[in-house]
C-alpha cells in the first residue's frame, strides 16, 4: 500500500507542477488563417509538433498536415499512412486537412536524400490548393538531426525564398541534455527570453495537461512505431510538451542567405 501511495503522491505532485508551469507561461499567438505542418514521416506531427497543433486548433485556426513520405522504411507505408489520420483526427484536424506524399525521390531512410525543388514542388501544390499563409516544419538541425527533416526545412525555405507573402516559422531544436526534462525545460525558456532579444521573434507554446494527454493518445495511433523508446520519449521529451517557433522570415520576407 505504501509504494502505491508514494507514487500516487509523487505523480499527483508532478501533473499539479506541470500545471502551475504550464499556466505561468503566457503563450505568443502566430498571426494565420491556414496554417501547414510540414512533416517528413508520420508519427512526427505528434513526436515533435503536438504543442502547436494543440494551441492552434484550440485558437479556431484553420490546420493542415502535409507528411512528405510514409514512412515506408520498413515496408509499413499503407499502414502508417493510415496511422497518420488517426492521429491527427485525435489532434483535432480533418481527414481533409491531412496529407501523407509517396514520391519515389522523396522515401523516408537515413541515406535517402529529398532535394529541395521536391519538396518545395510538393508545398507549392499544397500551398496552392488550400491557400496557406503560415508553414511550420523542421529547422535546419531536424531536431533529431534526420536528413528527412533537415531537408524538408530547406525545401521549405526554398520555397518561401520564392512566394515570400507566405510565412514561415521553423521548430527550434534543443541540445541533448535539455531534450529530455520534460516540462522542467520551460524554466530555461523563461531564462532565454530575458537574456537574449532574438527571442522575441520565437513563439512558444506549451501543452496543458489535458493537451499532453491529447498528444500522448495522437501518439498511440501510430500502433506500427510502439517500440519500448517510444514509450520512454513521450514521457520525458520536451516536445511533447513545449514547441519553440522561430520566425524564419518576418513579415513574409526571406533572406537568400542560410540562417
Amino acid at each position: 500500500m505504501l509504494p502505491f501511495l508514494s507514487a500516487l503522491l509523487l505523480i499527483t505532485f508532478f501533473i499539479y507542477t506541470y500545471h502551475v508551469l504550464a499556466s505561468f507561461h503566457q503563450r505568443q499567438p502566430i498571426a494565420t488563417r491556414n496554417a501547414l505542418i510540414v512533416t517528413a514521416h508520420p508519427d512526427d506531427e505528434c513526436m515533435f509538433f503536438g504543442p502547436t497543433i494543440r494551441a492552434l486548433s484550440s485558437s479556431k485556426h484553420r490546420l493542415h498536415v502535409l507528411c512528405l513520405s510514409t514512412g515506408n522504411a520498413d515496408r509499413l507505408g499503407v499502414v502508417r499512412k493510415k496511422e497518420l489520420t488517426q492521429s491527427c483526427q485525435v489532434l483535432g484536424i480533418p481527414a481533409s486537412n491531412t496529407r501523407a506524399i509517396d514520391q519515389p525521390e522523396l522515401q523516408d531512410g537515413m541515406l535517402n536524400a529529398w532535394p529541395p525543388e521536391a519538396v518545395s514542388k510538393q508545398i507549392r501544390a499544397y500551398v496552392s490548393k488550400h491557400n496557406i499563409d503560415t508553414i511550420i516544419t523542421f529547422d535546419e538541425y531536424g531536431v533529431s538531426g534526420h536528413p528527412n527533416h533537415i531537408a524538408v526545412y530547406h525545401g521549405a525555405k526554398h520555397y518561401v525564398t520564392e512566394n515570400q507573402d507566405i510565412l514561415l516559422y521553423k521548430l527550434v531544436s534543443i541540445r541533448l541534455p535539455r531534450k529530455y526534462i520534460g516540462v522542467l525545460d520551460l524554466l530555461l525558456v523563461q531564462v532565454e527570453k530575458r537574456l537574449w532579444p532574438t527571442f522575441e521573434r520565437a513563439a512558444v507554446f506549451v501543452s496543458s495537461p489535458g493537451d499532453y494527454f491529447v498528444t500522448h493518445k495522437a501518439m498511440r495511433q501510430h500502433v506500427s512505431q510502439l517500440v519500448w523508446f517510444r514509450w520512454l520519449y513521450v514521457t520525458f521529451s520536451r516536445y511533447m510538451f513545449i514547441n519553440q517557433l522561430m520566425a524564419v522570415n518576418p513579415a513574409g520576407r526571406c533572406s537568400s542567405k542560410e540562417d
